[in-house]
């Protein structure tokens, strides 16, 4: 294991900007946002010399000039949508990550910030029955990333790979009282094999037991 503690590591400085609008009704919001952030010296992993003049690169982290998050969000709640007790909540973001400036990696600049994807989005469906029964469905989205600072991991099914995923989770959930409740599942029902650094568990089955005073 090589570790590098470096003093000099400056702290990082964030420009955010947002601008937002929102629409709120009895049955629900709905709001769009526009957002950017600006940071420099951001800390980052990436490979470059461990001793000057030297031709042998590590990856440790080290201060990156500046990067660049550009992007919109769309969400939406609403209650009671086509039948009385079925709320709908989702969520829609696309990002454009960019490194914009790297003076110790110029391999970097232009790429993709690891661990941002382009696009993700999320949505959870739930009916509530009565007082007792609830069902929910829920679907998550989210394009590959990149692991590496000037993208050179284009395998993404792999160990210490990122790759794109769409998984749908379900619940059922009953309420015995005030105090006890129980309710069982399958997260990732559809069985998506897919890899965030290491293998994601794939179907699983969940039940569950709660109690509160």
């Amino acid at each position: 294991m090589l570790t590098v503690p470096n003093p000099n590591l400056k702290p990082e400085r964030a420009s955010s900007y947002e601008l937002a609008t929102e629409r709120a009704t009895e049955s629900g919001r709905i709001r769009l946002t526009v957002f950017e952030e600006d940071i420099t010296s951001a800390l980052l992993s990436q490979s470059a010399p461990l001793l000057p003049g030297s031709n042998t690169l590590f990856s440790f982290v080290q201060n990156v000039d500046r990067t660049q998050v550009r992007g919109v969000e769309f969400f939406i709640d609403q209650y009671d949508v086509v039948i009385p007790g079925l709320e709908l909540m989702a969520s829609f973001t696309a990002a454009d990550a960019r490194i914009r400036q790297d003076n110790a990696f110029a391999a970097a600049v232009g790429k993709f910030i690891p661990g941002v994807p382009k696009l993700k989005a999320n949505a959870v469906a739930t009916y509530r029955a009565n007082d007792s029964w609830s069902f929910t469905v829920g679907a998550r989205y989210s394009d590959r990333t990149f692991g590496t600072i000037d993208n050179s991991d284009p395998i993404s099914q792999t160990y210490q790979g990122f790759t794109g995923f769409f998984v749908v989770d379900t619940r059922v959930k009953y309420r015995i009282d005030d105090s006890w409740s129980v309710s069982a599942g399958i997260d990732n029902l559809n069985n998506d094999k897919y890899f965030l650094f290491h293998p994601f568990p794939q179907r699983t089955a969940i039940l569950e037991i709660h109690f509160t005073q």
